[in-house]
């Protein structure tokens, strides 16, 4: 009677009750619950891989310079004036990275006389940048060739001593025998087809020493001053 009694008010039969029994979750419902709480994970996973391969293409398609030549000028050239003289330089030049090509590569960095409205360069911002990046090329030693207008050239050298003479030798301190430091592009022979930038900018070999001499920027001044000295083969130096 004891069992009977306890079945009796068991109540109802719960362990076939449909309503009781957990149901297996749909491929659906498996996929909003793993969604709710990873989104996050997968949306910065994505974004991740979108940015490497992007990364990837864009490094692949990049051109790497063989050369790379500074111009430093108060004013703005357009780019096809710039490409023009990489093209006719480029015909001297060896192909020191191996892809098969001889690339020379103009940076321009415009820093205009102070108070002057003249370079093209309205935004302040603008011009403070182009000086931070002259500066980073000089420190880093990316350049060793600079193309320069008259005005460019003697504050530079003034300020920093930056140029070398015509042969590779180096000035003395306050020296200012500018015209042993650069000769004019219109008196280069070998730049005599490129058009578009004045015929008073001249070019110029850094001075290479301190911490931009160190590693393999030795080797690549070497080679750009091989370049520089077929560039400036038959012309008379500057003033």
């Amino acid at each position: 009677m004891a069992r009977e009694g306890y079945l009796l008010h068991a109540g109802e039969d719960r362990i076939h009750d449909p309503k009781a029994e957990k149901k297996a979750d749909t491929p659906r419902k498996k996929w909003d619950n793993f969604w709710y709480y990873h989104k996050k994970h997968v949306i910065l996973g994505v974004l991740a891989a979108a940015a490497a391969v992007f990364f990837i293409r864009d490094s692949m398609g990049r051109v790497q310079p063989d050369y790379t030549v500074g111009m430093a000028t108060q004013t703005f050239y357009p780019d096809e004036a710039a490409e023009a003289l990489e093209k006719a330089m480029e015909p001297f030049g060896k192909d020191l990275n191996g892809d098969g090509r001889v690339v020379v590569q103009i940076s321009p960095y415009v820093l205009p006389a102070q108070g002057s409205a003249s370079s093209g360069i309205a935004d302040p911002r603008a011009a403070a940048a182009g000086r931070m990046k002259f500066v980073a090329d000089v420190s880093a030693g990316e350049s060793a060739i600079f193309i320069t207008d008259d005005a460019t050239f003697r504050q530079v050298e003034a300020q920093t001593g930056l140029f070398a003479y015509l042969d590779g030798g180096t000035p003395k301190k306050g020296a200012r025998d500018y015209g042993r430091m650069r000769a004019l592009i219109a008196q280069c022979p070998k730049l005599a087809g490129a058009e578009g930038l004045p015929r008073s900018l001249s070019l110029s070999l850094r001075v290479f020493s301190g911490p931009a001499a160190e590693g393999d920027r030795a080797k690549d001044y070497a080679a750009a001053k091989e370049l520089f000295r077929k560039l400036t083969a038959g012309s008379p130096a500057g003033s």
